[in-house]
């Protein structure tokens, strides 16, 4: 008989978020996923309980996640723009996310995936890298059994955001041509991010003997082109 989970996300309402949850609920593996977030999600399965919760809290986010949840997905992010400013930007993609997978470990999480980004590093020069570097450190510290960190390059919504991104409206269709001549699966080539919420979930459940590990973004394009779970990188 198959050994069903339970699962806990945040940030199931992001463009990668969304398809994550897309393909748990698919799996047969799947007992039940548990959605956090600043509001309901507009979609429903009977797998699926949607719940709104401080994500600034670790307590507030404790007491939405039922004991013994086996595994945590974090695709919280947003922008500097849209966050306004430095404090803020910090606040969702540092605070949030090591609040959510302090509470997700004390209700007994064992894995842990995260989607950070491709340059990521707590000494990197750019305030939004230095930051993705510092959550991922912080969440190293935590202790968990398995950790999974995917850093994707440029994420390509397939224009299906919600939000208008003007800069990113332009930037993509030169990025696709660009990399469609140096090479499509390089590591700052675009990302679908059908192909990054594939990836969060397949990887949250292989049999990987690894405590820590990171999957670049040339990595992401393997796993989908062969299945491959062994191009990664450990962090520590």
């Amino acid at each position: 008989m198959t050994d069903r989970k339970n699962v806990v996300i945040a940030g199931a309402s992001g463009v990668v978020g969304t398809r994550a949850l897309h393909h748990l609920v698919a799996r047969d593996d799947v007992s039940r996923v548990v959605a956090l977030g600043r509001r309901l999600l507009p979609v429903q399965h009977e797998k699926l309980v949607s719940r709104v919760a401080d994500l600034q809290s670790k307590t507030a986010i404790a007491s939405e996640i039922p004991d013994g949840t086996a595994v945590a997905i974090c695709c919280l992010g947003t922008t500097l723009k849209k966050a306004g400013s430095k404090e803020a930007f910090r606040a969702v993609d540092r605070d949030a996310v090591v609040a959510f997978a302090e509470a997700a470990r004390a209700r007994g999480a064992k894995r842990f995936v995260l989607v950070s980004s491709v340059g990521a590093d707590p000494r990197a020069r750019s305030f939004y890298l230095r930051t993705k570097g510092e959550t991922e450190e912080a969440l190293e510290r935590l202790g968990y059994p398995q950790l999974t960190v995917l850093r994707p390059s440029f994420i390509d919504d397939e224009g299906t955001r919600g939000e208008y991104r003007p800069l990113e409206r332009l930037t993509l269709p030169i990025a696709r041509f660009v990399f469609a001549v140096v090479g499509r699966t390089s590591r700052y080539a675009p990302v679908s991010a059908d192909v990054i919420g594939k990836a969060v979930v397949r990887l949250a459940f292989d049999e990987t003997a690894e405590r820590v590990r990171l999957v670049e973004s040339d990595s992401l394009h393997r796993l989908e082109r062969t299945g491959e779970k062994n191009s990664v990188q450990t962090l520590i």
